[in-house]
């Protein structure tokens, strides 16, 4: 039972690094599983044969060990990815840690999850009927497309745009890095139109006002009259969100759709480069999000364990 053990242990360390973990995140799980082998040799079960009455067993082995709720919750999270891992590997079929979550212990909220298809047509489908509803539809492409958060959005000016290139530099901040992301071809004709036509146009309208003179900005988000402040921000916000859940009940937050977009790269990329894309400084934010990469998961987990 030790060779298989090793094993499953070395190749769970090379399916780890594969997906990007970090030195310290491949070494806590690689603990975790050592620790579920331990009472795998003891029950004289195989880790490829578990089921889910069993996995309890273990978690009630943990408890009685003196483990804290979230120490099994660490465990859980670990031998999901272990689970994963077997998968891909053709030993089991199904994943039995999938549907267990360890009650008492605060968790991160997990979003209904919006597919690809629906992020696009999102925005295919937004309303441009008004020089405000080109600006909103510029700003949901780089919500749908380059996951940004409404900071990041605020902090976006004219000189971030690079059409040439078909890019985009997010500037950093105290909680996120600075990242060059590729606009997405639907983007860049609408932005395009917004730089050079429409957001002239917003600067001006204002200005013709006698009670209010143009303000000069550099902030590629503007309100009529060139002005942008965070509650200018927020209202072009409100306008947008009003319009997407008009248009589909499943639209909840501008976080759930930065939760979407991450959530379809982690199916594409390694950890690493996910971990630039959504401009996370640590790799453990990264992390975080696969818990809504499960595979059929899309609303947050009502079952809960009976521990605790």
């Amino acid at each position: 039972m030790n060779n298989q053990h090793n094993s499953i242990t070395a190749g769970f360390k090379h399916y780890l690094q594969s997906k990007g973990f970090a030195s310290s995140g491949i070494a806590s799980r690689l603990a975790a599983l050592k620790r579920y082998q331990k009472w795998l040799t003891q029950q004289q079960l195989q880790a490829e044969q578990i089921t889910y009455n069993e996995l309890l067993g273990f978690m009630q082995w943990c408890s009685r060990k003196g483990a804290s709720q979230r120490t099994i919750q660490h465990y859980i999270g670990s031998l999901r990815h272990v689970y994963d891992y077997l998968i891909r590997d053709g030993k089991v079929d199904k994943n039995p840690v999938a549907d267990i979550t360890v009650k008492g212990v605060k968790r991160k909220v997990l979003y209904h999850i919006l597919e690809t298809h629906t992020l696009h047509a999102l925005y295919h489908k937004y309303p441009v009927d008004t020089h405000s509803d080109k600006r909103n539809k510029v700003m949901l492409g780089m919500l749908v497309y380059q996951g940004l958060k409404t900071t990041e959005l605020r902090k976006l000016s004219v000189q971030d745009v690079k059409l040439r290139e078909g890019k985009l530099h997010v500037p950093g901040s105290n909680s996120s890095n600075s990242r060059e992301m590729l606009l997405e071809p639907p983007q860049i004709m609408d932005l395009y139109d917004y730089t050079l036509q429409v957001r002239p146009l917003l600067m001006q309208m204002e200005s013709k006002r006698k009670d209010q003179g143009k303000t000069a900005s550099d902030d590629l988000f503007i309100a009529e009259g060139g002005k942008q402040s965070s509650r200018g921000l927020n209202t072009f916000m409100r306008q947008l969100m009003r319009t997407l859940k008009a248009h589909n009940p499943q639209v909840v937050s501008v976080k759930q759709i930065r939760a979407s977009v991450i959530t379809k790269w982690l199916k594409m990329y390694n950890l690493r480069e996910v971990q630039y894309l959504a401009g996370h400084r640590y790799i453990s934010s990264t992390e975080s999000y696969l818990q809504n990469d499960m595979q059929g998961l899309q609303e947050e987990i009502q079952q809960f364990h009976p521990l605790g």
